[in-house]
């Protein structure tokens, strides 16, 4: 969903643009590391930025901030972990870097409408 977003400015052949390239970079870094805790000064860093344009360029490119993409991509990564794994909540939650399984659950239920196990039985038994 999140990559969808930045499909226009993906395609944009020919127009070079380095917002495109900025936050390309930027999208790498938390891709790679999401799973661990990602600063704002780390993250601009990882483009060569400055924390103020690492900000404007989210803004730019993808209409949310550095901190609402991290927390969208470590839920997407918490979806497709509960749909195909076996994995524990605590340690799904542990492994995207969403922080303790209480944290987890109350962040992945504004996501999703419902609890973590109830995703994974709604999921797994789809494919039966």
């Amino acid at each position: 969903m999140l990559f969808e977003l930045s499909r226009p400015m993906r395609e944009k052949k020919g127009e070079h643009n380095k917002s495109n390239d900025k936050i390309k970079l930027m999208m790498i870094y938390i891709h790679e590391h999401y799973g661990e805790k990602i600063s704002i000064p780390e993250l601009a860093a990882a483009a060569y930025l400055s924390e103020r344009e690492c900000y404007r360029v989210f803004h730019d490119c993808l209409h949310m901030t550095p901190v609402e993409y991290i927390k969208a991509y470590r839920l997407q990564a918490a979806c497709q972990m509960l749909a195909n794994g076996q994995e524990s909540v605590t340690v799904i939650g542990h492994d995207c870097g969403l922080g303790s399984s209480s944290y987890f659950g109350k962040v992945f239920r504004e996501y999703a409408h419902c609890s973590p196990k109830e995703y994974r039985r709604q999921w797994q038994n789809s494919d039966r």
